[in-house]
């Protein structure tokens, strides 16, 4: 018994090896015949077997490749199942035998066959058998079906409650509003006509919404978005982006690199805050201009004792002139050319601890860039480009006939 799970991938792959899908650019005819292709596989995947049936006969008309007949057979064998109508079951048989004309090996010749296997008999006996069948264009109903390849999109026709895409419906020939939304994208409005007696198959994609960041630096910062520079952060910035993976650097001299990696969805709203932390180089030129500006007072008090002693040296001296000192005032002269010796050295070695301290404090202050290293390795690598693969491997799983 032929398997009800056939791969649409060999579908395709037939197709493709048929001509049906070159590798060139391809006529009008053969690229519409693709859609209706691709809108009786969805109707199939979706259990409406006579919007299939429409559609693959409508590609069948426009290219009677085998692989279109197995899959109209398909259709109708399943129909045949749904409504035991007897026109079902045998152009289901004629479709079948069709393909094995055509495909004189290899194939599907053997799914084929189990297919006749199991239909022939349920027509054996049956009147009718063997006639000319009926037009199967004679009870085509208009039709359109509205699809999307943007995730989770719902379809809204002629102003009615959205349904999930892919939308077949039965409609009235004339045009019709369709309008076709989804979370985190901008909705299209579009108008649409029906022909009458047809299926019309229309794919629409939609834009979708930036995702909103909102980011802010504590202190100020340079923000680089996924490498590219994109201005400094004095307050709160407004960032709009696309959905999908980024990250956000954040950079300034005398801090570390704050790196950020966010995965946006379409239309997100995201708010990030970050508080860049000093570089341990930073600190310690902090700490040596503290230092410096403490050796440079402590300096300066020092020679202001220096200045005192000196200046109570000098009067000593004066007094000496006028008369003689005493013993005691001896001594303290002594004292006073002692302290203000002290004071002098002590005064010199700050200033020159301060110079110092200043020196290496602005050299360390000066050289703390930014280490873009740093940066480069918290980006991510580039994304292996996609292999482009044939459509029949590229839609591998997501329909089976």
């Amino acid at each position: 018994m032929i398997s009800h799970r056939l791969g649409l991938a060999l579908l395709l792959a037939l197709l493709w090896t048929s001509g049906l899908a070159p590798a060139t650019a391809q006529s009008p005819d053969r690229e519409q015949s693709k859609k209706f292709f691709s809108a009786g596989a969805a109707a199939y995947e979706m259990g409406d077997y006579l919007a299939a049936i429409q559609a693959l006969d409508s590609a069948w008309s426009i290219t009677p490749l085998p692989a279109i007949a197995f899959s109209l057979a398909q259709a109708e064998r399943r129909q045949y199942f749904v409504s035991r109508d007897r026109k079902h079951l045998e152009r289901a048989i004629s479709l079948f035998r069709t393909y094995l004309q055509q495909v004189t090996n290899g194939g599907r010749r053997a799914d084929a066959t189990d297919a006749l296997a199991q239909l022939e008999p349920l027509a054996v006996g049956a009147p009718g058998l063997g006639e000319p069948l009926a037009d199967p264009g004679a009870e085509r109903r208009t039709r359109m079906m509205i699809s999307s390849s943007t995730p989770a999109a719902t379809v809204s026709l002629d102003d009615g409650p959205p349904a999930p895409a892919p939308l077949i419906a039965e409609v009235t020939p004339g045009n019709h509003k369709l309008v076709v939304s989804a979370d985190g994208y901008f909705p299209i409005e579009r108008t649409a006509t029906a022909i009458e007696g047809e299926l019309m198959p229309l794919e629409i994609g939609l834009k979708e919404r930036p995702a909103v960041v909102t980011v802010d630096a504590v202190p100020a910062a340079e923000l680089y978005v996924d490498g590219n520079y994109a201005g400094w952060i004095l307050s709160e910035k407004r960032l709009e982006l696309a959905s999908g993976a980024h990250l956000l650097s954040f950079v300034r001299n005398g801090h570390r690199v704050q790196a950020k990696r966010l995965r946006l969805a379409p239309g997100n709203n995201e708010a990030l805050e970050v508080r860049l932390q000093p570089t341990l180089q930073r600190t310690a030129a902090v700490t040596l201009f503290i230092v410096s500006g403490a050796a440079l007072a402590t300096g300066a008090v020092l020679t202001a004792l220096a200045v005192e002693r000196e200046s109570a040296a000098s009067d000593i001296l004066q007094r000496r002139e006028r008369m003689n000192l005493t013993t005691r005032e001896l001594d303290s002269y002594e004292g006073a050319t002692r302290d203000r010796e002290r004071f002098r050295v002590a005064a010199v070695s700050g200033f020159v601890i301060s110079a110092a301290s200043l020196t290496i404090a602005m050299l360390l202050f000066a050289l703390d860039q930014p280490d873009l290293r740093e940066q480069a390795a918290a980006e991510p690598q580039p994304a292996v480009a996609a292999i482009a693969l044939p459509e029949a491997f590229a839609i591998e799983g997501r329909l089976r006939f």
